[in-house]
């Protein structure tokens, strides 16, 4: 595979939002999902094996910065059902084309931004704690990381029903999806028959726009110190629409 310069430009910008999303705009990520599918037309599923390995690094930088904000307890109670959504998305990747996979990516985002709006309407704010709940969004969380590395919605819309401040939210974000991506690496390396989607080609991709991502990191950090708290989720959730309007108006 060779990488044109409007592929390699794609996948600079991509990273530079992926390093933001996991240090201080965990939004803005969508942005890098969607661009990273335009640097690889006609094949947007190969464009998740590009994109994870990227994650782990940005998740590294994010754990060193927000580890000690991280509730343990929430984490623990999402991580068993991760298992059951892993499976259930590598299945669902090996049956779908990849026009499939840009419409299911924006109903899916469409249906959790939309949950969570009525949920602030109709005051439910008992069921968000409920063990059921976080079975729910954990296998959700592991079905959507591994079709697309989408599950930031997911946990969005998670963060934003537990009330996290704005510092919970980010280390709990960052230290669960160390954990999850790190269990998909195997997965989309090729321990799974026809979902090998991590290939040398993409590696050498990753090694080429490494320095966005580091950019990204760093200015992420500065966005978060800048950003107030009570519009913080409000942003995340707003820049989460952002990847189902351009799938379904382009």
């Amino acid at each position: 595979m060779s990488f044109t310069t409007s592929s390699l430009l794609c996948g600079l910008l991509s990273a530079l939002f992926f390093g933001m999303s996991k240090t201080g705009a965990p939004g803005i990520g969508v942005l890098g999902i969607l661009i990273m599918m335009l640097a690889f037309p006609g094949e947007e599923k190969l464009s998740s094996g590009a994109v994870l390995p990227l994650l782990v690094v940005a998740d590294a930088f994010a754990v060193r910065y927000y580890w000690q904000y991280a509730d343990g307890k929430r984490i623990r109670q999402l991580l068993p059902t991760v298992a059951v959504g892993l499976v259930l998305g590598t299945l669902f990747m090996l049956t779908i084309d990849h026009s499939q996979f840009k419409i299911f990516l924006a109903v899916l985002i469409l249906a959790l931004v939309s949950f969570e709006q009525l949920r602030r309407r109709l005051n439910w704010n008992t069921f968000p704690k409920s063990r059921w709940f976080a079975w729910l969004m954990g296998t959700l969380a592991g079905f959507t990381t591994l079709v697309g590395n989408a599950a930031g919605p997911v946990m969005t819309v998670y963060c934003a029903a537990q009330n996290f401040n704005k510092h919970d939210f980010m280390g709990t974000f960052a230290v669960f999806f160390f954990i999850i991506n790190l269990m998909k690496l195997p997965l989309m390396g090729g321990a799974v028959p026809g979902l090998q989607l991590i290939t040398a080609e993409t590696l050498w991709f990753n090694a080429l726009i490494l320095p966005g991502l580091l950019a990204g990191v760093v200015l992420g950090r500065q966005l978060f110190g800048i950003i107030p708290e009570r519009y913080f989720v409000p942003c995340v959730l707003i820049l989460n629409l952002l990847l189902p309007i351009h799938i379904i108006l382009f």
